[in-house]
């Protein structure tokens, strides 16, 4: 016996399927997105505070992770006084010999004369490169989740031509 779907029930699987489809299209969009949109933002930040930050010598005192493959983010621990204040911040150690153990004792580094928090080293890094947007890993697994989405978006389509 052959059973037939009513156009309502069919329409209520098409509706399924696009709200199955949203949430991954809108979580791969705005992982895929937000990433490369604060690294493209980062980026700037690096060149517009070594041309317009105040060059300070910094003190590396620390260092951390990455000793071996998946243990974490080498990044090094930076202290600098501007204008009398101190401030400490992490930083990922790439680039340089910086990641040595233990690491060098100075480093150059950019700050922001308006905000002295913010700052770019010598190595390209920021205040910021520790964010977790800056992960590598977030392109592909973005963009994987909007092309699942955009899939079971195709898939919704495809079945709403069959009932026409």
């Amino acid at each position: 016996m052959v059973s037939r779907v009513s156009l309502a029930d069919a329409t209520e699987n098409q509706r399924k399927l696009l709200r199955t489809a949203v949430l991954p299209l809108l979580v791969g969009l705005g992982l895929l997105g937000g990433s490369l949109g604060y690294r493209w933002w980062d980026s700037s930040e690096a060149d517009r505070l070594r041309v317009e930050g105040v060059q300070v010598p910094a003190t590396l005192t620390d260092r951390e992770g990455g000793n071996a493959r998946g243990s974490g983010i080498d990044r090094i621990e930076v202290y600098y006084m501007y204008e009398g204040e101190q401030h400490h911040d992490w930083i990922p150690c790439a680039k340089l010999a910086v990641c040595s153990s233990p690491p060098p004792q100075a480093l150059t580094i950019w700050v922001d004369p308006s905000d002295p928090e913010h700052f770019v080293a010598e190595n390209d890094r920021t205040d910021g490169s520790l964010f977790p947007l800056m992960s590598w890993s977030l392109v592909p697994i973005g963009a994987v989740a909007t092309i699942f989405g955009v899939l079971i978006l195709l898939l919704a389509r495809a079945d709403r031509k069959k009932l026409t």
